[in-house]
């Protein structure tokens, strides 16, 4: 039988920046994008402004190259009005909008399409490159929009410089100046609107400025008039190529579309019927279309610059106050994204960087005596340590990241982890428990074996049997990567012991009882029920299957604990105790008992015949129970909670039961193909992101006042489930790399070169998954399989029956 669930325990399933010097203090902060002003001088040698709007994640130091849009205003609105129609839409969808005050022959705001006008919003990209040398400008994706005068001013630039333009989308738009100039007549105008123009009608007012403006009337200076309308331009438009969208409305009272966009579009259709032009009706007031909440999407999606699917930079607000490290990233439905490069699939890898790099070089062996540490110090805290679940966590962490990454240190790191809990937290060999790991050790003392919630501070000799089991299987996992008996001797004595202290169970005592005097055997505070039964069963599992150890035994004392959970916990779904900071209570109840045995039965369903129905009942149970929010589409789960008390640990919940959770819905997924499942476990992993901050500090909780940064859950039972979920999900590992996501063995080594992955395993019969930027042509030892992945890239498997050693190449 293959041997299951080593290094990763389900890949059996498997088979902004402020700106630049350019424009210092020119700027301001809105919602998701950043509005910059800059200066420039017009055809005629007058200053003017014009905001360019950014993503507020774009600015000196992270600055791709990003699509243009020239944005003309329309008749008397200013310039800044304008850059407010267009929202978070830069953000959205990663573009930039200039939005210019303009100059006409003599006035800025009522140009009407004045040929210096249209000669400097062609000047446009190049006034903001000039201005802003660090925004890069694509310049094969330069647009122009406007609404009104704006619209017509964008269809003149489309006419006099084609070339520069990649599309225009004109709302309401001017199209035949003459005719505008007869139809102010018809403009309505309340008592407010002729306070305004002095006693004089809005038509009569606009009648005037026109004149002025243009040299004339449309009798007098018909060619002046003929040079600012677009109608003019028909055929140099139609010719040009560009992609236009044109947008009237039946109800506009100002602009009357059947003199002007109508008959312009269909000029266009005229001389040249397939020209790539798009025309929408509706029914709206004015410009009202042009809008973000109106019809900017849909004109925006249709240039391919607002996302209609999938990943998209848009950066809000924090999603909570509690979580203020980061703005949230959304799809273009809304649904939460991974806060770094999700485009790139490069969310779970920073924070598996981060966290790993603040604990090889940062966290100076700190979580050797103490649990939490002080985010502005970097000096251990609180009053207890929980060394056996933070060692068996790490052990997990490390052998899922050394695959991924080829980074030794982190295999250093736990190393010194192991040496010292079997040096300074082992019972001794006398005892009724013999050389099993202590749960517990009061913070910053050297040794382990104090400070059990609920005890006298000096009482010692407590431990918890179910940390027995996880750390048992860690030492046992960590022989099979460095090939140290030492690890081996202790998880052989992890097994002994549990082995010999079974007991069949029933309603109201576990298999083993949650909190014990090793030294004596004796339970204690009454703590009969509780804890995570299962480790013991996987430490069992992989001992009988390796033929290690007393395997008869291990098989009697595991069908006791399996038969309990079955009869028992299951069907009852009473889940209580697992934490060693908090008194015993029989009837608290947490997340995390229940959400390791939905991971083994997932990894194992031949050991359950309702496996589906037992793994979606405990994790439907812990969303139910311990769920906060959803925040964007994702649920956070919190920690635990006891009658008449407030659950614990905070609003947001935290970041190691979410994702463990996410990644256990993940697994739900691959084992069954649940969609459901999977839209669970991506947007609680994105979601659980959240809680690293860029310096490496993961928090447990989100932001709060004092022990806010755990090893255990901002790092050892935090890493470990993004590992995990990429190589249950391949399309979440980073695009255009080459990772090994996971395997049913331990990986003792591996290394990475440009169209190669070598690697070796602990067992010569297993399977591996991997993201590969390039088409593997062979697997030395193995046979593989190779599926696109999108972009160039692979999700490859290997399968490999005897050979420890394979060579992927290509």
């Amino acid at each position: 039988m293959l041997r299951r669930g080593l290094c990763c325990p389900l890949l059996l399933l498997l088979l902004l920046c402020v700106a630049g010097s350019a424009a210092a203090g020119g700027g301001w902060e809105q919602i998701h994008v950043r509005t910059i002003q800059i200066e420039y001088r017009t055809h005629d040698g007058h200053r003017r402004a014009a905001y360019v709007l950014v993503p507020d994640w774009y600015g000196p130091d992270r600055h791709p190259p990003l699509p243009l849009i020239i944005s003309p205003h329309g008749r008397g609105v200013p310039a800044d009005d304008n850059a407010d129609r267009w929202g978070d839409l830069p953000a959205t969808g990663s573009f930039a909008v200039v939005n210019p005050e303009g100059q006409g022959r003599l006035f800025a705001r009522f140009s009407w399409g004045y040929s210096g006008q249209i000669e400097d919003l062609a000047r446009m990209p190049e006034i903001v490159r000039h201005s802003i040398p660090w925004l890069r400008i694509d310049a094969s994706k330069i647009y122009a929009f406007g609404a009104s005068m704006g619209g017509q001013e964008s269809l003149l630039l489309l006419a006099r410089h084609p070339s520069l333009l990649a599309g225009v989308a004109a709302f309401d738009p001017v199209t035949d100046m003459a005719r505008r100039y007869r139809d102010f007549e018809r403009l309505p105008c309340n008592e407010r609107c002729e306070r305004q123009w002095g006693g004089s009608s809005l038509g009569r007012g606009l009648r005037i400025k026109a004149r002025e403006e243009i040299g004339g009337t449309p009798r007098n200076r018909p060619r002046a008039y003929a040079r600012r309308s677009p109608l003019t331009f028909a055929r140099t438009i139609a010719r040009s190529g560009v992609p236009l969208q044109l947008w009237w409305s039946r109800l506009d009272r100002v602009v009357n579309p059947r003199d002007q966009a109508a008959p312009f579009a269909r000029a266009l259709r005229r001389l040249r019927p397939r020209a790539p032009l798009q025309t929408v009706v509706g029914r709206w007031p004015h410009s009202a279309a042009m809008h973000p909440y109106s019809m900017l999407i849909p004109s925006l999606k249709a240039f391919g610059l607002f996302p209609t699917r999938g990943t998209t930079s848009l950066h809000a607000r924090p999603l909570h106050p509690l979580l203020p490290w980061h703005r949230a990233v959304r799809d273009a439905d809304g649904r939460l994204l991974a806060w770094y490069r999700p485009g790139a699939g490069l969310g779970y890898d920073r924070v598996l960087r981060l966290g790993w790099n603040f604990i090889e070089h940062r966290a100076h062996n700190l979580s050797l005596k103490y649990a939490v540490f002080d985010g502005a110090s970097l000096r251990g805290i609180y009053w207890q340590h929980n060394p056996a679940f933070l060692n068996a966590a790490f052990v997990d962490s490390a052998l899922a990241w050394y695959p991924y990454s080829g980074d030794r240190r982190s295999l250093a790191t736990v190393r010194t982890m192991l040496n010292y809990q079997l040096a300074h937290g082992t019972t001794p060999r006398r005892w009724a428990w013999p050389r099993v790991p202590f749960a517990t050790a009061c913070a910053g003392e050297a040794a382990y074996g104090r400070c059990l919630a609920g005890l006298p501070r000096s009482f010692y000799g407590g431990i918890e049997p179910d940390k027995v089991g996880l750390l048992g299987r860690g030492y046992l996992l960590f022989y099979e990567q460095t090939g140290e008996r030492r690890y081996l001797r202790a998880a052989l004595s992890a097994a002994d012991a549990l082995a010999r202290h079974v007991r069949a169970g029933d309603a109201t005592h576990a298999p083993w009882p949650f909190r014990v005097d090793a030294r004596t055997g004796r339970v204690l505070d009454g703590a009969n029920f509780g804890g995570a039964v299962i480790a013991p069963v996987r430490l069992f599992d992989d001992l009988i299957e390796l033929r290690l150890g007393n395997t008869e035994s291990y098989a009697r004392a595991r069908e006791l604990a399996w038969n309990w959970l079955m009869r028992v916990q299951v069907p009852r779904q009473e889940w209580s105790n697992f934490y060693e900071d908090v008194p015993y209570n029989a009837a608290s109840r947490n997340q995390v008992p229940p959400t390791l045995t939905a991971l083994y039965l997932l990894d194992s369903p031949e050991r359950d015949a309702d496996w589906r129905e037992h793994a979606s009942s405990m994790l439907r149970y812990v969303r139910a129970h311990f769920g906060r929010g959803p925040f964007a589409g994702a649920w956070a789960i919190d920690e635990q909670r006891a009658p008449g008390r407030p659950g614990c640990c905070s609003r947001v919940g935290l970041g190691s039961t979410t994702s463990r959770w996410a990644v256990a819905n993940a697994a739900y997924y691959a084992r069954t193909g649940d969609t459901a499942a999977r839209e669970l476990a991506i947007r609680s992993l994105n979601y659980a992101t959240y809680f690293a901050r860029d310096n490496g500090l993961v928090s447990c909780c989100g932001q709060r006042s004092t022990n806010t940064y755990w090893f255990s859950d901002g790092y050892a039972d935090y890493l470990r489930s993004f590992n995990w979920a990429m190589a249950l999900l391949p399309e979440t590992a980073p695009k255009r790399q080459n990772h090994l996501l996971g395997s049913t063995s331990v990986v003792r080594t591996v290394s990475y070169g440009r169209n190669r992955v070598a690697y070796t395993t602990f067992a010569g019969a297993a399977t591996e998954v991997l993201r590969l930027r390039f088409r593997p042509t062979n697997a030395a030892g193995g046979t593989f399989t190779a599926e696109a992945a999108g972009g160039g890239d692979y999700v490859v498997r290997i399968r490999h029956e005897q050979s420890r050693r394979i060579v992927v190449s290509g």
